[in-house]
């Protein structure tokens, strides 16, 4: 699973030992960022987190500058 640099950000703010416990983690802040400008960040990482398999890798990618 890719995830972006802003998405890493918040996987590490909100890691919370497994995935289940990081998923409800993180969907529980979307909820309450509506509006806020991380919100889009918070979403997609839900998602990504939500189609994780058993044994997937995470690996992150950099935006080109």
């Amino acid at each position: 699973m890719q995830l972006t640099v802003k998405e890493m950000e918040l996987l590490c703010v909100f890691h919370a030992e497994s995935r289940t416990a990081t998923l409800e983690a993180v969907k529980s802040a979307a909820l309450g960022a509506k509006g806020h400008p991380r919100a889009a960040d918070l979403n997609s990482l839900a998602e990504k987190l939500s189609q994780m398999q058993e044994g997937d890798n995470v690996y992150l990618a950099f935006d080109v500058v």
